[in-house]
């Protein structure tokens, strides 16, 4: 004779999961696995990112090095604007700088200048004050004005555009 009593399994009965269990598990399991592709997706965009500032702040030192007035409103390639001042013998980088083409584009900020007497005016020319200062610095026998000017580089390529700021002695 068996006995039933309420609330006690008997080992025929088999526990299992009920309908909505399982779909709340399922749901959980679909939310954590959303979150991991929106990581890995967030991730490969910022290194993405990450190479793109790198490879650009490389290329925008190389230019800020070697800029030049000549340059101003001109397409280059980085090979011509390094202009032979390195021997390169890696023929991958080499083939790199050449097919990297960019607009270049330059813009004076400001002209600064040390040493410069306070008596002078802004109405006076360059060429004027240059004229001054030398006469002055031969009859006085003062150091030498130190000028240089404030340019914003511009650079637009393939990937975008770019700017920096560098100082370049006056001529």
């Amino acid at each position: 004779m068996k006995l039933f009593v309420s609330g006690l399994k008997t080992p025929s009965m088999r526990s299992a999961f009920t309908l909505i269990e399982v779909l709340v598990a399922t749901i959980i399991a679909s939310i954590a696995g959303m979150a991991l592709l929106q990581m890995n997706a967030n991730n490969t965009h910022l290194f993405k990112q990450i190479q793109y500032r790198s490879s650009n702040s490389e290329m925008l030192s190389l230019i800020a090095l070697h800029n030049d007035v000549k340059y101003n409103k001109t397409t280059k390639t980085l090979d011509d604007i390094l202009d032979n001042t390195y021997t390169i013998a890696n023929d991958d980088l080499r083939k790199y700088l050449k097919e990297t083409r960019i607009d270049y584009n330059e813009k004076v900020i400001e002209l600064i200048t040390f040493g410069a007497s306070e008596e002078e005016t802004p109405d006076v020319s360059m060429a004027e004050q240059e004229t001054t200062m030398a006469q002055d610095e031969q009859m006085s026998g003062v150091a030498p004005v130190i000028q240089f000017e404030l340019v914003q580089i511009i650079v637009k390529n393939d990937e975008g555009k770019n700017a920096i700021l560098t100082a370049r002695s006056f001529q």
